[in-house]
């Protein structure tokens, strides 16, 4: 398999999706502004791949050409973004708009002027914003109304993607990500608040108590199941449309979530909270999105998510006590 490009390759998602390719043997060159942390870059070299990490800004199209030739890639995943919070945003909304969107210009550039083929633009279901809490499924022709910095500059991100792939003939698509979390979730420094999930095993684990906003129904995804979408669409020779949605397909609540951690974790518990104040769990807002449909990822490239509520609790707790807090360092 030819190389694979992937700008924000120390990133939460990136680093799920190096390890997915990397266990199939493949080339990825990981291209961030800082290098992976030493616990995933340990995890990652001991698969049958090659790594290669390339530190760069994605601001810099010539830098992004210049290690995909390189490295012989020819296919690029740009999941390099910066989450911003209600902090960030006040302070420095700019900045956010400078990696969400004009970064994926230079990005698109610097593939451009490297001849890459396949390119995996990674988005948001935040982009959804106000229009996205009705009681039907998100599918990908329903109308969005971003609100937050990040949800318009990510909605402005796909847009122009696949406006530059209409212009200059790109095979690109776009990846609207669900709720994501799971392996390798750490303080990167661009992604402001963690999972809900990581945010309550982080309480169990200190033997603090979760309290909660609201119970938290969302179609949380583990980041495995993510990482699987992205390669079906790295993968499939001829994509029948220009954007998909990437999730679980299921709803389960960060209350589900917290009982089993309670069960798991004596000094542990969760509660309601009585004022919002009160809380201790971010939920992003005060409603829960709608799920994101699937159907059109299954039609056309057979995904199905691996990963249900009871899958993916096991499996991170079995992670988190391999890597410990060294796996968000």
């Amino acid at each position: 398999m030819p190389a694979t490009l992937l700008t924000g390759g120390a990133g939460f998602v990136g680093l799920n999706l190096a390890e997915a390719l990397l266990g199939r043997g493949e080339t990825v060159v990981c291209f961030d502004r800082r290098p992976p942390p030493a616990a995933a870059r340990r995890a990652l070299g001991s698969l049958p791949g090659r790594l290669v990490v390339v530190e760069g800004d994605v601001g810099d199209a010539a830098a992004v050409g210049a290690a995909a030739r390189a490295h012989g890639a020819a296919r690029l995943v740009h999941a390099a973004a910066v989450t911003a919070g209600l902090e960030r945003e006040r302070r420095d909304a700019a900045a956010v708009a400078r990696v969400n969107v004009l970064g994926t210009l230079a990005v698109l550039d610097g593939a451009r002027q490297a001849r890459i083929g396949r390119i995996v633009h990674v988005s948001s279901g935040a982009v959804f914003g106000a229009a996205g809490f009705g009681p039907e499924a998100l599918d990908e022709e329903a109308p969005v109304a971003p609100e937050t910095v990040y949800a318009v500059t990510k909605y402005a991100g796909e847009r122009l993607a696949l406006r530059a792939a209409a212009l200059h003939g790109l095979d690109l698509v776009v990846a609207r990500l669900g709720s994501v979390f799971g392996r390798w979730e750490h303080d990167s420094g661009v992604r402001d608040t963690p999972s809900a999930p990581l945010q309550a095993v982080r309480l169990a684990e200190a033997g603090r108590t979760a309290v909660l906003p609201r119970p938290g129904w969302r179609d949380w995804v583990y980041a495995p199941d993510v990482a699987a979408g992205l390669v079906a669409l790295l993968d499939h020779p001829r994509p029948a449309h220009r954007l998909y949605h990437v999730g679980s397909g299921v709803r389960w609540s960060v209350e589900a979530w917290c009982a089993r951690l309670a069960a798991r974790f004596p000094g542990f518990a969760h509660r309601p909270a009585r004022a919002p104040e009160e809380a201790t769990v971010d939920l992003y807002g005060d409603r829960d999105r709608a799920p994101l449909a699937i159907g059109r990822l299954a039609a056309d490239t057979g995904f199905r998510p691996r990963w249900g509520l009871d899958e993916a609790f096991e499996d991170y707790l079995a992670w988190r006590a391999r890597h410990g807090t060294a796996g968000e360092a």
